[in-house]
């Protein structure tokens, strides 16, 4: 049987247009704290079997993004603080007893989530402790809801604009600590630091220096924050409900050093040093404490007793095991000794493997699968030749063969590497009838490649070096460049494979003449490709590549309210990459898989694979009935 390209989401996607100033300026937003206990507690059935994660380790790359050219918008109406969400449902809602099981791919790396910018090494180990100001609401990912707000809204004050957010009063860090509006300042500026002090990384959430002031933030009162704007600004709200965007506590974060923030205490060890006046991690006030970990094992959650949405989540613990081959992800999976992935789907989890998954365990296991969701790229060393050269890098953007590496490193399931995501900004069949790095003759592309290799001083081609993850897709997608390029060019690329954590600290410190690795975008909008590629002092900019045209139209693009003038702005921006002159290198958009036991109820397909990891909302249900549709039902 072939699966490539049958697999869609079912439930709900992003549509529509990039989300407008006016649909963002009114009173707005939905508080998802809850005041009522859960439904029935009905337990789960336990685990079929002990899982054997003795050789487990670190992998995937983070592969994940969208699927519509829209950013979701946020709801303009308010709800009171004690109303159950409409998905809620009497006796239906249900608690698991005990640890629910679950498998990952990859260590932990950073766990400072303002600091590190990949989802499966940051995101999905330590955003499960936080929340955010506002979110993506679980079940319907169309809307922007509150998540610590419990209402805001725009404000205009002669020549001030920007916004005001009210807080949930119920709310608490978990050492009992209130969430105030000081927090909320201060994580605000935490992570606009970048602006004011040198060498500060904000990976995925520095677009906030594009609209916020550095330290113009301020509490009003314990639960209301002020935030001002630059300009009127329609990607400030889609963006700040982004998972990245946490907020922590002031009395723990400001006396905390980066390496500090960065360690992986559990809840029990860093409240204890917090107590004793030495803070040495980060705690947060969301649905899950962090119990323990261990490198190349697995980690594990508890369930906050005291979070303010009250009655969730709906486990008493998580109990997430690291394996990085595939044939044992897979085999625990059709066991029964985990009941699920816990991205819930990345790029180490194929689709074709997903689907078949589905198949062998008639339905039990339920494939869950976005495709062209993730973009897979090269970063290329502008510090260190050959790629210090722009002649080298544009050699590089006409030489790889991007349909050669889709049908072979993804098995077709994708697209050529366009820099924005698929259907977004560029035009593919455009770009195939007239742009030679994109054609299927392949000719022109290579010949003018050959060229700028000897006007650079390279007629015969040069040895480098590739610090790549040691995981599909991005390893698969290395193996097929190299030999691709050895031949058409000339170009020996050595590769050097290791674990996602240490590719990352490798990208950063340069010690490679390029890196290899996917990336997931947060939102479809192409301000999130900009905001992680193209600004300054980011963990995908690593040694700072700028174009004073660019600099210009980036914020061109952030303050135009017009969306023709702003797509205006953009096109030119696309042009401009395409001369392959910057440091990334896009060579593919592949899919992403993942699979639930039919029994996870629930989950909704988010805009991107980056949004809505808190597992707050979702539940086991041991009675349901198999549905007859395929592929997951919520």
């Amino acid at each position: 049987m072939t699966y490539r390209r049958m697999w869609r989401p079912k439930t709900l996607l992003a549509a529509g247009a990039v989300a407008l100033l006016a649909a963002m300026v009114a009173c707005g937003g939905a508080s998802t704290t809850e005041q009522t206990e859960s439904g029935a507690a009905a337990p789960a059935a336990e685990p079929t079997a002990t899982l054997d994660v003795m050789a487990a380790a670190d992998a995937p790359t983070p592969t994940a993004p969208l699927d519509a050219t829209a950013t979701p918008v946020p709801v303009p109406t308010a709800i009171a603080v004690d109303q159950r969400p409409d998905w809620w449902v009497e006796g239906e809602s249900k608690h698991y007893r005990g640890d629910f099981p679950l498998v990952a791919t990859s260590n932990p790396g950073f766990w400072d989530v303002h600091y590190g910018g990949s989802m499966n090494t940051v995101l999905i180990p330590s955003g499960p402790r936080f929340n955010q100001i506002l979110e993506y609401n679980p079940v319907n990912p169309n809307e922007i809801i509150g998540d610590l707000a419990v209402s805001w809204e725009f404000y205009e004050d002669g020549g001030e604009v920007g916004y005001i957010f009210r807080l949930n009063p119920d709310a608490t860090f978990t050492d009992g600590h209130p969430v105030t509006a000081e927090d909320v300042v201060f994580s605000i500026d935490r992570i606009t630091l970048g602006q004011v002090e040198e060498g500060v990384l904000r990976a995925r959430t520095g677009f906030l220096n594009n609209f916020v002031v550095h330290g113009t933030a301020e509490a009003i009162d314990e639960y209301t924050a002020k935030v001002p704007l630059r300009f009127p600004a329609s990607g400030f709200l889609p963006n700040l409900a982004s998972d990245y965007m946490k907020v922590y506590p002031k009395h723990v974060g400001e006396n905390l050093s980066q390496e500090q923030a960065n360690t992986g205490l559990s809840q029990q060890e860093a409240v204890a040093a917090i107590n004793a006046g030495q803070p040495a991690a980060l705690i947060g006030s969301g649905p899950w404490t962090l119990r323990e970990w261990e490198k190349d094992t697995g980690y594990s959650f508890d369930r906050n007793p005291d979070y303010f949405k009250t009655g969730r989540p709906f486990f008493d613990g998580l109990k997430i095991f690291l394996i990085r081959d595939t044939a044992r992800r897979i085999s625990a999976l059709q066991a029964g000794q985990v009941y699920g992935t816990y991205q819930p789907v990345t790029g180490s989890n194929r689709p074709e493997d997903m689907a078949r998954l589905e198949e062998d365990t008639d339905g039990r296991v339920r494939a869950v699968i976005l495709e062209d969701s993730g973009v897979e790229a090269w970063f290329l060393n502008q510090d260190k030749p050959p790629f210090d050269d722009a002649r080298v890098r544009r050699a590089m953007y006409l030489g790889v063969d991007r349909d050669n590496a889709v049908e072979k490193a993804i098995l077709g399931f994708g697209s050529p590497g366009t820099f924005f995501a698929p259907g977004v900004v560029e035009d593919l069949p455009e770009l195939r009838a007239n742009n030679p790095a994109f054609m299927s003759d392949r000719s022109a592309a290579l010949a003018e490649a050959r060229q700028l290799l000897a006007d650079a001083g390279y007629p015969d081609g040069f040895t480098a070096t590739l610090n790549v993850v040691n995981s599909n897709p991005a390893l698969a997608m290395a193996e097929v460049l190299a030999a691709q390029l050895r031949e058409d060019l000339k170009i020996d690329m050595t590769l050097q494979p290791t674990d996602l954590a240490t590719m990352y600290v490798g990208m950063r410190d340069g010690v490679a003449n390029a890196d290899g690795v996917g990336t997931g975008i947060i939102l479809r909008d192409p301000g999130d490709i900009i905001n992680q590629f193209y600004l300054q002092d980011v963990l995908r900019n690593p040694h700072n590549w700028q174009n004073d045209r660019v600099d210009e139209l980036i914020e061109l693009q952030n303050r135009a309210i017009d969306p023709a003038e702003r797509w205006g702005h953009l096109d030119e921006l696309a042009e401009i990459l395409h001369r392959g002159e910057s440091h990334w290198l896009p060579v593919l958009w592949g899919s992403n898989g993942g699979a639930f036991d039919y029994r996870i109820r629930n989950y909704y397909y988010p805009p991107t694979v980056q949004l809505i990891k808190k597992w707050d909302h979702v539940w086991f249900d041991p009675d349901r009935e198999m549905p007859a549709e395929v592929g997951y039902v919520p």
